[in-house]
């Protein structure tokens, strides 16, 4: 083998051996595309209960007056049965937190005393006007039906995740997922419910 042939020989070898590497890399980092069996997988990531998300949140109210609607960023913090909500931006009056220790909900707005009840809704609608289903969304917004609640429709995508979802009143419509560690979370979900519609799209995701 003369010199010329052998360089060819090595740089072709080099790189079939980086395009082994790459691809070996690509496929280590695949998304998990199935969900194989949806039972065992909602009741897994049902007993997953501490978690932190941060996104934004855009609400539309239908009223005799006519449609308000807004939206605010939001950040969830989930020790169950403890949640620490922080609701933020352009439709508040500086920064809204929905508390609860898992007795009593207390809700804090800047500037004003604090409210406290035996629910989140009653609070968000006496103080904001519209509510989150707070004990049911955190299960929803993990892409699961709430396990206390019982379910009226529900389908799924090829790969397994959740799609829609009519439950508790509402009716529940996921558009997107991403990955994050071993679980395909939301990252866009729309619950309608009578005259409210909410949108909530997620941008990060920390699962402990």
């Amino acid at each position: 083998m003369t010199a010329p042939q052998r360089l060819g020989f090595r740089l072709s070898r080099c790189f079939w051996l980086l395009m082994a590497t790459l691809l070996s890399g690509c496929a280590s980092q695949q998304p998990l595309t199935n969900i194989e069996n949806w039972n065992d997988y909602q009741q897994q990531l049902a007993v997953i209960e501490d978690w932190q998300l941060e996104g934004k949140i855009g609400f539309r109210l239908q009223t005799a007056e006519g449609n308000n609607s807004g939206s605010a960023n939001f950040n969830w913090q989930q020790q169950s049965p403890r949640y620490n909500i922080r609701l933020y931006g352009p439709f508040g009056q500086g920064s809204t937190w929905i508390k609860s220790d898992g007795r009593q909900v207390e809700l804090q707005q800047a500037g004003k005393p604090a409210l406290k009840a035996s629910n989140p809704e009653e609070l968000m609608y006496r103080s904001l006007g519209w509510w989150l289903p707070i004990n049911d969304l955190s299960y929803w917004i993990k892409g699961i039906p709430a396990p206390h609640s019982p379910i009226i429709s529900q389908s799924q995508t090829e790969q397994g995740t959740l799609q829609q979802l009519q439950q508790s009143g509402w009716q529940l419509s996921y558009s997107r997922y991403q990955q994050v560690n071993d679980w395909q979370l939301p990252g866009k979900l729309v619950a309608e419910r009578d005259n409210i519609r909410l949108t909530l799209v997620i941008k990060d995701w920390q699962l402990d």
